[in-house]
């Protein structure tokens, strides 16, 4: 029976080799030999989860913003500061200024669902979080006092590094409108607009966004709306749509604390980047919950947001009595034009994850470590996992003496298996074709665990080398795509697979997770190749974005030994974008059939 089930999945390993060439050297040598055995290597592996603590957060692409309650991991708050850019320098605003509005505005992620005939669009939003997507919450716009280095102030040749602990920092230093204008400390939000779904009812909306035709009235100082003959109306009826956004914050700002701070600053204040900078320190939005709401959060991509100072001006050396025109200074945030950001990220854990974090197996130096029933995965200052498959140095000790092949030259005996000292050595000396080698995580669904009322589960994890702070083979060579970028090198894996045959009740919920690793575990037992055949530490994290395979730094290193070369410095920043969860059986799970190991399919040469 094990041969027969070993036979099955070889030859839908074959298929999928066919189906993708990068796979193609892995069992190429298959092809048209049929003196071959077929089997399934399955190998206990050590696995244990480690907490994040504190994590940089500043230049992310993607920040959360509002508040997000997981059923099992408890409550996490997410703020933001960014700078402001200019699009031009030392701008030339002409004569008589008359400032219109100013407006913000910043797309969610979001996918058309319909187009109607008069070109209105329904919308899918996409990225949000929370039990209700369209609770209310509390959004206050300020100025920020902070001044964001884009250099260490202790050495200008590294970039800084900010974490997701600053929001007292921010929050202390903001800055507001006094009521005339002027920018004074703890002045009042700058979003103060007479609707309070742009501040004290704020939620993400997933209407598109109506932009309408409307003239400056220059001596009222009012905008005023026009009908579909350019004459002035007060009727909402009648208003003429002039363009329309997709979904996205959209707020209106105080126009006279915009018309002082940046219509009628000094040419020297808007000379360059640093120096506007350095005038005018960005933006800080707050998020605070409203009574009776547990709020919701939203991935944002900053880079893509618009602040427009809309005003109507004379130009410079125009003739008397020529009229002003309507014009838009344009002013960008985010970090795409060099500036700098922060996601300022605030956590509540609840005790049952905390607890289970504390768990002696997750305790380096404990006798039990890595012997985890359950393994614990949550993105932005939270926890990660890592895995040593075969052991790790310390479990196998080098006594090769002959220094041929790095493979100690008494193992013979079959009995090492299953985790023991010399595993690898045994495996490396057969010689083993590598077919198909793969990782299963399955989720805890158990009442008190992930199975709970209204949990959301993280759509897809990311196995990397944790050593070296890089993809792994398996993901650097799938060029797999999907009609989603999220499920991009689907070949690979790591996407969430839900139960869509369960009852109702159940329907669609998160059983398990796959990650292939075949040329990783090819790589470590049958390369010569000393730069790619170490048995390297594997690090597991959500991910907010596959195709993100950059690092960011841990406040405090991770240490696993008694030297610094056991420490661990870094994490994907796509972990840290991420702020879903969730909880996996681990190598000693009381569920024999869900427990996490590796599993090799093979080929033996007779």
């Amino acid at each position: 029976m094990r041969k027969s089930i070993a036979i099955i999945s070889l030859l839908f390993s074959m298929v999928f080799i066919s189906c993708d060439q990068d796979y193609n050297t892995v069992g190429a040598d298959l092809v048209g030999d049929e003196h071959f055995d077929f089997d399934k290597y399955e190998v206990d592996i050590k696995a244990y989860s480690q907490a994040t603590q504190e994590v940089q957060t500043n230049n992310l692409l993607v920040n959360p913003l509002g508040f997000y309650k997981n059923p099992y991991f408890g409550d996490t708050k997410a703020n933001f500061v960014t700078n402001v850019s200019l699009n031009n320098f030392q701008p030339k605003f002409g004569t008589n200024v008359q400032i219109e509005n100013v407006t913000l505005y910043i797309p969610y992620f979001s996918t058309v669902d319909e187009t109607n005939d008069d070109g209105s669009k329904t919308y899918t939003l996409d990225s949000i979080y929370g039990a209700n997507p369209e609770s209310k919450m509390k959004l206050s716009v300020y100025e920020n006092g902070y001044y964001l280095s884009q250099f260490d102030a202790n050495d200008q040749s590294l970039d800084s590094r900010y974490y997701n602990d600053m929001d007292g920092l921010i929050d202390a230093q903001k800055r507001g409108n006094d009521g005339s204008g002027n920018s004074v400390a703890n002045g009042t939000r700058l979003n103060d607009s007479s609707d309070p779904a742009e501040n004290d009812q704020f939620y993400f909306n997933k209407a598109e966004i109506k932009i309408y035709k409307t003239k400056f009235n220059t001596v009222s100082g009012q905008i005023e709306y026009l009908d579909e003959n350019d004459n002035v109306t007060t009727d909402p009826t009648k208003y003429v749509v002039k363009e329309r956004l997709a979904p996205g914050i959209y707020l209106n700002l105080n126009k006279q604390f915009f018309k002082k701070r940046i219509l009628d600053a000094s040419n020297s204040d808007l000379y360059n980047h640093n120096t506007f900078r350095q005038y005018f320190k960005g933006l800080y939005f707050q998020m605070e919950q409203v009574a009776g709401q547990d709020g919701a959060m939203a991935m944002l991509n900053f880079n893509n947001a618009k602040l427009n100072i809309n005003y109507s001006s004379v130009n410079d050396g125009a003739q008397a009595g020529t009229a002003a025109t309507s014009k838009t200074m344009l002013l960008s945030l985010g970090s795409a034009t060099g500036g700098s950001t922060v996601s300022l990220q605030d956590y509540s854990y609840s005790s049952a994850y905390s607890t289970g974090l504390a768990n002696s197996a997750n305790v380096f130096g404990n006798v039990d470590f890595g012997q985890n029933e359950r393994l614990y995965l949550k993105g932005g200052k939270g926890s990660v996992v890592y895995v040593d498959v075969f052991g790790d140095d310390k479990d196998n000790p080098d006594t090769d003496t002959d220094n041929d092949d790095g493979i100690e030259d008494d193992v013979t005996d079959e009995s090492y298996h299953n985790g023991i000292p010399d595993e690898l050595d045994l495996l490396r000396k057969k010689g083993w074709l590598i077919n198909d080698a793969y990782l299963e995580f399955y989720i805890d669904n158990s009442s008190t665990v992930m199975g709970g009322a209204n949990q959301e589960y993280a759509e897809r994890i990311y196995l990397y080398d944790a050593t070296n702070n890089k993809a792994i083979f398996d993901y650097t060579f799938d060029t797999s795509t999907s009609l989603s970028a999220k499920n991009n090198k689907y070949v690979y894996g790591g996407i969430l697979q839900r139960d869509n045959d369960a009852t109702s009740s159940t329907y669609k919920k998160g059983i398990k997770y796959k990650i292939r690793i075949t040329q990783h575990i090819n790589n470590i037992l049958n390369s010569s190749n000393v730069n790619i055949n170490k048995n390297v530490k594997l690090g597991l994290c959500v991910t907010e974005s596959v195709a993100i395979t950059s690092n960011k730094y841990f406040k405090n290193p991770l240490t696993f030994g008694p030297g610094a070369e056991d420490d661990i410095k870094q994490l994907p920043v796509s972990s840290i974008m991420a702020q879903q969860g969730t909880v996996l059986h681990g190598t000693h799970s009381t569920d024999p059939e869900k427990k996490l190991k590796l599993v090799i399919h093979y080929t033996k040469p007779n």
